[in-house]
């Protein structure tokens, strides 16, 4: 008896098991469900274009529509993927599919931070490379970094702020502000940044 129910136990966590991964075929009505994967947000745009109207923004992690996929595969920012018109809270668009995820990001619970030496936003400019962010730490010194573009879309200057960088790839400084030129660089870069509370 000792045995069955030890078999039960097996066979019922198998089951939760294999139904956790069944999380990526979940569609809705009209398409497939995914989650926005930009950490500072994905544009939604009114063309499947980076030169698109920029119509809203999916923050990281929400649950958005994926209602159609063009057929041409792209590289954006180090991320291949495909133009995906998608539907997020009655909004639809176009965003890049690289920034799409199929299982929802594991969130981290909310964590007290130490603000009091966080920096302030002094300066964000759209470059040909990337967006580029000057912060002022309290101690007077200032230091300058690339970052994701869509990090100057973000209401942050003058404010203070708590960020988080990685290596990334970013067209190379040889590319000098070319648009089909295929060369990068590896860089350490700001890939999310929030108003410090």
């Amino acid at each position: 008896m000792n045995r069955a129910f030890s078999f039960s136990l097996v066979a019922i966590l198998l089951v939760a098991l294999l139904a956790s991964f069944s999380c990526s075929d979940e569609k809705s009505d009209n398409g497939i469900l995914m989650y926005g994967g930009a950490p500072s947000g994905l544009i939604i745009r009114e063309k499947p274009s980076t030169d698109g109207v920029r119509k809203g923004i999916v923050p990281f992690g929400m649950q958005v529509e994926v209602l159609e996929q063009q057929e041409q595969n792209l590289t954006i920012q180090g991320k291949s993927g495909r133009w995906s018109r998608i539907r997020y809270q009655g909004t639809e668009g176009w965003v890049f599919g690289g920034f799409l995820l199929a299982n929802a990001p594991a969130r981290e619970a909310d964590k007290a931070e130490d603000t009091s030496k966080a920096p302030t936003v002094t300066s964000l400019q759209m470059g040909d490379h990337a967006c580029y962010v000057t912060l002022k730490f309290a101690d007077g010194k200032e230091q300058d970094w690339p970052a994701s573009f869509d990090i100057c879309e973000l209401p942050l200057l003058n404010k203070k702020v708590i960020y988080k960088t990685e290596k990334s790839s970013m067209a190379a400084d040889s590319c000098e502000g070319d648009p089909e030129c295929t060369e990068t660089q590896e860089v350490e870069m700001i890939t999310s940044m929030k108003a410090a509370q």
